[in-house]
């Protein structure tokens, strides 16, 4: 935040001062008097506005460490220092500068230094032989707020004299500042005062030196309060070295802990300072420090959903033109291509200025990781066009095996649950299916009733054996639904669809047997003190609703499967088509069950007057 309002805030400002002195006293701006005086006193000054601010308004600011006051003065610093770059060199002009790169200049080559080896990049040295430079915009500024923080912590114990100490700091900074703007052009006594500070090559040494003071005066205060502060295992008291310790073994072994082990660490420093320093509202913040990053996450999350979702609607809208309006010759894929072109087209620099600016503009929003990650996410997009392109042209790249191996890698990667790969995966074949299938056969059996018969009179009829041959119709056609030819008989569409199965079926008799459980009919719910379930209510699902489906799902059928659990050889639909008999095949008798199976076998009978429906009592 504080790198945003250094964009939007000081940047502003600066500007806008400036332009009023002008109004105000006429010139230029490019005369020695604004450019080497006026701009580098309000520069300096003005971005230290956000550090102002935040310690002006926030309930936090009490409990900033001295590192904070660095980063939030160098943070400013980049924001200035970025936007400062990108301007200069979108408005770069002159042949040399054209010809060789922005910033090179004829005696003194290349004057600003952005390169790996560079600890504090935008170095300024212009001359065969330099003598006089100008540290980046982060380092002055982080300088100078490390100094308001030193003079803040030590205020108490040494008095108000203390802010002389980053008051000098500013002066140094405004000294570098202002010599190398008009180092051939102000007066000698000015130029002698910059060989004092060391001509700019003193600073980077003079603020490293003050950041390694302020770094260990932190974690001293920190000492003073351990006790009180929650410790990792095998860490004897909060120090810097066993923090990086953590934080490198989370990021290369367990990456996915990194975000977690560095916000620990983050919010255990702020709360020991809010001990020290902070007061009461300062100290009420500790609690909201996990939930604003969650937050962060989730709004991230969020964004990344919307890319997609645009993503999925511009698709839509391509292929809703291209075939609405087939006569326009709108390329959408094109548009994809023309994307990668511009972008190979663009240098490094110019690259990195587009990803810096998205990640600036996403951390407005949400955290710094999911700021980071959504910035790269965003120039990968134009860095695959050509791919992205060629997909929309022919979708059936998609459907490779190197495209299936690296999608599942890409779940994996991104922690999604491998149930839902599964799921995707099942899709294509018969898994989910098998699955389904497997749960069925797993399922307890509908309530039904016990399997005991009562008599007209009353009387109990006598147990039967498990062996013992169930009661037998007047019809010689009975067979026990398990000794069918063919069992485990399932119907499926033209979406590989399961439309349900049949327990047994005889062709040549032409005859469909459905075993039906009603054990446990009569249990009495506890809740309300009744039976679960009616007779007639379990004879109208199993009986009459199911079959009913049955009966028009076999119109709908493409074809016919085995289930797990079924013969190994199985009649075609065309075989079954024609078979017009259901036997149905009922593990209880009682006098109530069978009068509700006969309203049911009647709906079924007007309904399909064409097809035969039997039943069997008391068929184990």
């Amino acid at each position: 935040m504080f790198m945003l309002m250094g964009v939007f805030l000081v940047i502003p400002v600066t500007s806008w001062t400036v332009l009023a002195a002008h109004g105000i006293f006429g010139g230029r701006p490019d005369d020695t008097w604004s450019q080497a005086v006026l701009t580098p006193i309000l520069e300096e000054a003005w971005k230290l506005l956000p550090l102002g601010l935040f310690l002006l308004f926030s309930r936090r600011a009490t409990s900033m460490s001295l590192a904070d006051y660095t980063l939030a003065g160098a943070g400013a610093g980049v924001g200035f220092q970025l936007m400062e770059e990108l301007t200069r060199r979108w408005l770069n002009s002159g042949i040399i500068g054209r010809t060789y790169g922005y910033s090179t200049t004829l005696l003194g080559g290349e004057t600003i230094h952005w390169d790996f080896w560079t600890l504090f990049p935008g170095r300024f040295e212009e001359s065969i032989f330099p003598t006089i430079m100008s540290v980046s915009h982060p380092v002055h500024t982080g300088m100078v707020a490390l100094g308001i923080g030193m003079a803040v912590r030590f205020r108490k114990r040494l008095g108000n004299v203390i802010f002389v100490f980053p008051a000098l700091l500013l002066a140094w900074a405004i000294v570098d500042h202002a010599a190398y703007n008009g180092q051939y052009e102000l007066p000698g006594w000015f130029m002698r005062i910059s060989d004092w500070t060391g001509s700019g090559y003193r600073t980077k040494g003079a603020f490293l030196l003050l950041l390694a003071l302020g770094l260990f005066l932190d974690y001293a205060a920190l000492y003073k309060v351990r006790s009180r502060l929650p410790i990792k295992k095998g860490e004897l008291f909060v120090n810097p070295v066993a923090e990086l310790w953590y934080l490198a073994g989370s990021l290369l072994a367990r990456r996915e802990r990194f975000a977690g082990v560095m916000a620990w660490t983050r919010e255990r420093r702020e709360m020991g300072f809010s001990l020290l320093y902070g007061n009461r509202e300062a100290a009420s913040l500790q609690e909201r420090l996990q939930t604003r990053l969650s937050l962060h996450f989730r709004v991230a999350a969020g964004m990344t959903g919307l890319l997609m979702a645009g993503l999925v609607i511009g698709g839509y809208a391509a292929y809703w033109h291209a075939h609405v309006h087939p006569p326009d010759t709108g390329c959408f894929s094109c548009m994809f291509d023309s994307m990668q072109d511009w972008w190979d087209r663009l240098s490094f620099r110019e690259k990195s200025a587009l990803v810096l600016g998205a990640f600036a503009l996403s951390l407005m929003f949400v955290g710094f990781w999911p700021a980071l990650g959504f910035a790269l996410t965003a120039a990968s997009i134009p860095a695959s066009g050509h791919e992205i392109a060629a997909d929309i042209r022919n979708p059936k790249r998609l459907l490779t095996p190197e495209n299936a191996i690296s999608t599942l890698l890409a779940l994996a990667l991104s922690r999604i649950p491998f149930g839902r790969a599964a799921e995707r995966l099942g899709k294509k074949g018969r898994l989910k299916e098998w699955l389904e299938k497997l749960l069925k056969r797993r399922k307890k059996p509908e309530p039904d009733l016990p399997n005991k018969g009562h008599k007209p009179d009353g009387k109990e009829p006598p147990r039967k054996k498990p062996d013992e041959t169930p009661p037998r119709s007047d019809a010689d056609d009975y067979v026990h639904w398990s000794k069918a030819k063919y069992r485990g008989v399932e119907l499926y569409d033209g979406k590989n669809g399961a439309l349900g199965e049949f327990d047994g079926i005889d062709v040549e008799k032409g005859i469909f047997y459905e075993a039906k459980s009603a054990k446990g009919l009569d249990r009495i719910h506890p809740k309300t003190g009744k039976p679960q379930q009616t007779p007639q209510e379990f004879t109208d699902k199993q009986l009459y609703q199911k079959t009913k489906v049955r009966i028009q799902n076999l119109q709908k059928a493409v074809g016919t499967r085995r289930t797990s659990d079924g013969t190994p050889e199985i009649p075609t639909l065309d075989q079954i088509k024609g078979i017009r008999n259901f036997q149905f095949q009922l593990d209880g008798d009682s006098p109530a069950l069978r009068a509700a199976a006969e309203n049911s076998l009647n709906r079924l009978r007007q309904e399909f007057p064409d097809y035969t429906f039997s039943i069997r009592f008391g068929v184990n």
